[in-house]
């Protein structure tokens, strides 16, 4: 029974490998990595690697030949994701478990319709499959923290609106298990407990132990903070951005229960203060 893992160089795939590795054989399992110079350190892992790109559809069929279970690791870029599900049909992998998105029905900054859609695919395949509906990494704050731990600021567009977070690893772990187990339904909703940012603002605290000045600003203001502090304009945007997504209503957070997720996982999520910690 020989398992592939997408992805491999980034940090999901990365981690699900770290584990898996540590529960299977390493000469069943296999690495998909797009480009070769990036293949040294799991090479070293004793973990075979194959080189493929969603963007490739002949390179998939070369790299899946022989691979029973794909744990596919999704990429944001639209319609290449359907070389995966097509390479796998013709290499009869039997069983797929995919990273989407929690509650793909919902606006979700618009990954929602690129997930939709390669579940309408891996669905058309036939080949048995999980989706992994993952709810939103709590590293998108990384800017946030950093911020904190540097000027001991933690600005707030909002104190009230409602996210669910969970650390990468705990996502990745949860994907290969399931790959690892084979015997789950379609779908397994992976969403953390609900914060506000008023309450992810405090476990910061808790993290760094020391106060911080937590205070609500305007869109204005947390630029001038942000800027100050030199944090790129890039996580800059993104942290303002899931602030804002935090207040609409309809994005879900209000419903999501982690018990799904804890439950596959065999533990309990990291608390949240903890979880900071991990990532200063």
């Amino acid at each position: 029974m020989n398992i592939m893992v997408t992805g491999a160089t980034g940090e999901y795939g990365n981690y699900a490998l770290q584990y898996l590795e540590k529960v299977m054989p390493k000469s069943n399992l296999y690495a998909l990595v797009r480009n070769p110079q990036n293949a040294t350190k799991i090479e070293q892992m004793g973990i075979n690697v194959r080189i493929g790109d969603y963007a490739n559809l002949d390179s998939l069929l070369s790299a899946f030949h022989g691979i029973d279970r794909l744990l596919f690791v999704s990429t944001s870029i639209p319609k290449i994701q359907k070389n995966v599900v097509d390479a796998a049909k013709v290499n009869g992998i039997t069983y797929i478990a995919y990273t989407s998105i929690y509650r793909p029905e919902l606006n979700k900054f618009g990954l929602e319709l690129n997930h939709r859609q390669t579940e309408k695919w891996i669905e058309e395949s036939g080949i048995r499959h999980t989706f992994l509906r993952n709810d939103w990494y709590l590293e998108v704050n990384q800017a946030m923290f950093n911020l904190a731990a540097q000027t001991q600021q933690f600005p707030l567009l909002n104190k009230s609106g409602i996210l669910s977070y969970a650390l990468k690893r705990e996502y990745a772990e949860a994907g290969a298990k399931i790959i690892l187990a084979d015997n789950y339904g379609p779908v397994a909703n992976l969403a953390g407990k609900p914060f506000t940012y008023q309450q992810l603002a405090e476990a910061t605290e808790s993290a760094l132990g020391q106060k911080l000045n937590i205070q609500s600003v305007s869109k204005d203001q947390f630029n001038s903070i942000m800027r100050q502090a030199k944090i790129s304009p890039q996580f800059q945007q993104a942290v303002a951005l899931y602030q804002e997504y935090s207040l609409d209503p309809q994005n879900g957070a209000a419903e999501a229960n982690s018990s799904e997720f804890e439950n596959i996982l065999g533990h309990p999520l990291t608390s949240l203060p903890n979880a900071i910690k991990s990532l200063l």
